[in-house]
């Protein structure tokens, strides 16, 4: 039997005034109706969606993932945790991966592109960096802003905001204070270093506070606790 007669005959079965339905007729007529239902519904509500084969649909749920578990790496957890997520172009524009509940957004990144790094900003921390992506002659944040970049970075540049060709410097896991601190005033290097804190685009609008490491490293202080003073020796 055909399914579009399978289906009359369901139809008829179930609601016909004249017919006593038996056991055996009534799961006779659901099993049509079934085998004809899916592709009615189709028919009706999708006809130009072509599903996703699900092995793709799967990677693509693996790489969210992954993304949103390495911008939530790239500073402390009290705030990356509840911050939302996304994703950054060129122009700017953010697309997404995750909504958070506090005002932090984090980025997961792209090794593949040297200075796109994971990161995570406050909002005045965000004002500062999508100034600089639009190379804007100076920052407009009002007040100062925060960046983590607790996984490390590769940029072109210390010195020079807006340098996207010199050759990579590899940086280690730092954040920045997003004001612009005056070097020779604060008696601030302006080398990059692979500890403590320097000025980085000294000398710029953009120059900021850069510190190694995390503000979470080290040990809690608690009362009765005794201090052990550690010896070094400086060249002569």
């Amino acid at each position: 039997m055909k399914k579009q007669d399978q289906h009359a005959a369901a139809t008829a079965d179930l609601h016909g005034s004249h017919h006593t339905l038996s056991r055996r007729s009534v799961v006779g007529s659901l099993a049509a109706v079934s085998a004809v239902a899916p592709s009615l519904i189709r028919a009706e509500f999708e006809p130009h969606v072509t599903p996703a084969p699900l092995g793709a649909a799967n990677m693509m749920d693996a790489i969210t993932s992954e993304k949103i578990r390495r911008a939530r790496l790239s500073g402390p957890s009290q705030v990356t945790a509840n911050a939302t997520v996304a994703e950054m172009d060129a122009q700017g524009r953010l697309t997404v991966l995750s909504k958070g509940t506090n005002e932090w957004v984090c980025f997961p990144g792209n090794e593949n592109i040297i200075g796109d790094v994971p990161m995570a900003a406050d909002p005045m921390g965000m004002q500062w960096f999508t100034d600089l992506l639009a190379r804007k002659p100076k920052p407009t944040n009002s007040s100062p802003g925060l960046m983590y970049m607790l996984c490390g970075a590769y940029q072109h540049s210390y010195t020079d905001p807006f340098d996207r060709t010199s050759p990579p410097i590899p940086i280690g896991p730092h954040w920045m204070l997003l004001w612009p601190f005056d070097a020779a005033a604060a008696g601030l290097g302006t080398v990059m270093r692979d500890a403590g804190t320097m000025v980085m685009f000294a000398g710029t609008p953009y120059a900021h506070l850069h510190i190694c490491g995390s503000p979470w490293d080290g040990n809690e202080y608690r009362p009765g606790d005794r201090i052990i003073r550690t010896l070094t020796y400086s060249r002569a």
